[in-house]
């Protein structure tokens, strides 16, 4: 199996404090799988409003008549025409990620809190969300990481993925890192590398 983590940085500064805020939303794609291979998604997505965004987000899913995008929904060869639009129209809305990549991970949940622990290296993170319908243990080694990191578990937060359309963008970009790294197709590779300039930024472009 290969562990992939993606990571998205997502500000927006508050108005009269002139600050901003490091909201972090978590993902995964596949480390729940028994055979193959499988990837887990960290995302920091970086906006100067979070309203915008959102809103951008769902005019992406408004064009394609989807309510809320899931990637495992878009399989068939239509699919990917699907997922494809989805990506690169995010693409255009304002924020930035990176990720780690863990080849054939003996012990998954070992290795999940590994990845997690080297990549939120930031001190000002404000909160962490992931999506409400992942396990128990998947939250048990997220809190595990954060106090690893000597960030407090009161930031983590669980949400429903129908409600933060970032959840969703995570989804997407989990999938496609890990497409690439474990079995890339030409689609695969194309879709990669059009993410290249969203890769390890931290402001808004």
């Amino acid at each position: 199996m290969r562990l992939a983590v993606v990571v998205l940085e997502r500000f927006f500064y508050k108005l009269i404090f002139y600050s901003h805020a490091m909201l972090i939303f978590i993902d995964e794609s596949g480390i729940h799988k028994k055979t193959d291979h499988s990837s887990f998604a960290v995302v920091y997505v970086a906006v100067e409003n979070e309203t915008a965004f959102n809103s951008g987000i769902e005019r992406i899913e408004s064009s394609l008549n989807v309510d809320n995008f899931h990637w495992a929904d878009f399989g068939s060869e239509h699919g990917w025409s699907v997922r494809k639009i989805f990506v690169l129209k995010a693409l255009k809305l304002p924020f930035c990620f990176k990720y780690t990549v863990v080849s054939n991970p003996i012990h998954p949940q070992k290795e999940l809190n590994e990845a997690i622990v080297s990549l939120l290296t930031e001190d000002d993170i404000d909160y962490i969300y992931i999506d409400g319908k992942q396990p128990k243990w998947y939250e048990r080694q997220i809190k595990k990481s954060l106090q690893g990191r000597g960030i407090s578990v009161r930031k983590l937060k669980t949400v429903r993925d129908e409600s933060h359309p970032a959840i969703r963008l995570a989804d997407a970009l989990a999938n496609v890192v890990r497409l690439y790294h474990d079995s890339p197709t030409r689609a695969a590779k194309q879709l990669y590398e059009r993410l290249r300039s969203k890769m390890k930024r931290n402001r808004p472009h």
